[in-house]
């Protein structure tokens, strides 16, 4: 018996006093969440990202890379691969997103809520506060 499709509104902070809930299908892979976080912040998509599951930025556990940080080898496994199902997303489940590993932009992440129902097109279901500037790290001469 197929089970029914289910979606996630998931809270994404960017520090204090701004946040965006975003819903998506638990169909959707770790780098549509990527991409989804990045446009609900205004952020250009033009660097390295990763996910830490067990809510601790830079370990080696339960963590989820690009695919091109390390294309060649099996170390890591990659965003494009799982999907937030097979990630095993849960209610309460905090998690990290590490974006650009230069300038490491982190985004605190928590499932809120699983949905019975199927989301087609990920959406910005709540916003609070001005997204940074992701560009504010460097002098505009440098750009």
């Amino acid at each position: 018996m197929a089970t029914k499709p289910k979606s996630l509104v998931i809270s994404v902070s960017a520090g204090s006093g701004c946040y965006r809930h975003l819903k998506i299908s638990e169909q959707a892979t770790l780098e549509e969440l990527s991409s989804e976080i990045l446009e609900a912040f205004d952020f250009i998509d033009d660097h390295a990202h990763a996910f830490f599951m067990n809510n601790r930025p830079w370990t080696d556990e339960d963590c989820y890379y690009a695919e091109f940080v390390d294309e060649d080898d099996d170390e890591y496994r990659h965003t494009c691969d799982y999907t937030l199902r097979k990630a095993k997303l849960h209610v309460d489940q905090k998690f990290v997103y590490v974006f650009d590993f230069g300038d490491d932009w982190e985004f605190r992440c928590r499932v809120l809520k699983i949905l019975d129902e199927q989301t087609e097109i990920p959406e910005v279901v709540r916003t609070k506060g001005d997204p940074p500037d992701q560009l504010a790290p460097w002098p505009d001469d440098d750009l």
